[in-house]
């Protein structure tokens, strides 16, 4: 079998990966019983940023990964995922975001935040996990309705350790296009 086959093999499609998780979005809730929040969009730009291996990988974080950005927490890693198992982490991990907003903003405000805003914001937590983001001046800001201000916040999170990741100035940007949509 040839390199270009063997990859082919460990590299999944994020658009099919979106489209499964779409068709079976009312099947994921939240802890608020609410059904999975994500537009398209932030998830194209979830997916986009974090690439999909059915095979573990090492990130530039250092932490083993697998499918699109599910390190395991939940339900383990695999030798080689299947796009189900892969729709199925991607889904679940978003829930997990999610979950992050609704108990840590939305319930201190009484009310759901601007759909852009929770899919910039969401689209952040996925990637650095809910602890690192109620650390965070962006998390005081949105407590405070501070939207714009909340959002101008996510191309300050741009490092892996110490090193400046060319591809989170990116994800950033997208982001913080995302949450700046207030309506």
């Amino acid at each position: 079998m040839s390199k270009r086959k063997i990859a082919a093999g460990m590299i999944c499609s994020v658009s099919l990966i979106i489209g499964i998780v779409l068709s079976n979005a009312d099947h994921y809730k939240s802890a608020s019983g609410n059904n999975l929040r994500f537009s398209q969009d932030a998830m194209e730009v979830m997916g986009n940023a974090e690439g999909c291996q059915r095979d573990p990988y090492l990130c530039p974080a250092n932490i083993i990964t697998q499918g699109i950005g599910h390190t395991g927490k939940g339900t383990g890693l695999v030798a080689r995922a299947s796009d189900q198992q892969i729709a199925q982490w991607f889904a679940e991990d978003q829930i997990d975001a999610q979950n992050c907003i609704e108990q840590n903003v939305e319930r201190k405000l009484g009310k759901q935040v601007p759909q852009g805003v929770f899919d910039g914001i969401g689209s952040f937590v996925f990637n650095v996990g809910c602890s690192k983001f109620l650390q965070s001046t962006m998390y005081s800001l949105l407590i405070r309705e501070s939207y714009i201000a909340a959002c101008n916040q996510l191309p300050r999170w741009v490092y892996a350790g110490n090193e400046l990741l060319d591809g989170l100035i990116v994800r950033r940007e997208k982001e913080r296009g995302l949450c700046l949509r207030i309506k």
